[in-house]
């Protein structure tokens, strides 16, 4: 299973990059999320374009040419949360944007680190087999990636999210990694999140409507419809 992203890599950057051009560059490479987005007021869609941008990221360090190498990206992402936490954020241009949206967000620089050590797990599994490969453990480490960043992108758009909430953005976050890899189960995954979807308020949907496109088949314009209904009736 590979679900790395086509990334762009970051620039050396000496003052704060315009939020337009990380918008322009998540619309660029998964405009679904990018397109979900669209439903969350500015600061908040700041937030979840740069958190799916740091994923991004860390998904570059899954197809280095060797597993160490991924390990030595995620370590020098891990060092710049941990410079972002303490007021001193790289020279970077998705650093700096991580330390100006998530100012006064510990929790959120918190989640942040936990998804690197999901991706940290992958890599382990990858140095340890010699590189990727198939089976339900594997898968899980994964599923497991996903749906951190799920509950990640959800804390993006509220502070306030928890509990059973938290939970159910996991559900959503396995159900998109199952669809786009179009895993046997995918469809199962999917009821599974449909239902457990249900209890997350408006605010959330925005880190969750992109799964109502996922899956082949789906032309633009059906994209774009399928999100704006998913936010508009709160249903996958």
């Amino acid at each position: 299973m590979n679900m790395s992203d086509t990334a762009n890599t970051g620039n050396l950057a000496s003052a704060p990059t315009p939020p337009a051009e990380f918008d322009a560059r998540l619309k660029r490479t998964e405009e679904n999320r990018w397109l979900a987005s669209r439903y969350a007021p500015a600061g908040d869609r700041e937030r979840l374009v740069a958190v799916y941008l740091l994923n991004q990221e860390l998904q570059r360090a899954l197809v280095a040419s060797e597993p160490m190498l991924g390990k030595i990206r995620l370590q020098w992402w891990r060092e710049t949360l941990e410079g972002i936490a303490a007021g001193k954020p790289r020279r970077h241009d998705l650093s700096l944007e991580l330390a100006r949206v998530t100012a006064g967000r510990a929790d959120l620089l918190a989640a942040a680190q936990a998804l690197v050590d999901h991706f940290d797990d992958i890599l382990d599994d990858h140095l340890g087999a010699g590189g990727h490969q198939p089976g339900e453990a594997h898968a899980t480490r994964h599923f497991a990636a996903e749906a951190a960043l799920a509950r990640l992108a959800g804390l993006a758009l509220s502070a306030k999210a928890g509990g059973e909430q938290l939970e159910a953005l996991s559900r959503c976050g396995e159900a998109h990694l199952a669809a786009q890899a179009d895993l046997p189960d995918a469809a199962e995954r999917l009821k599974t999140a449909q239902a457990a979807a249900r209890i997350l308020p408006a605010e959330l949907w925005p880190a969750i409507a992109h799964l109502a496109a996922a899956g082949p088949g789906q032309t633009p314009l059906r994209r774009r419809w399928r999100i704006l209904r998913a936010i508009a009736a709160r249903r996958l």
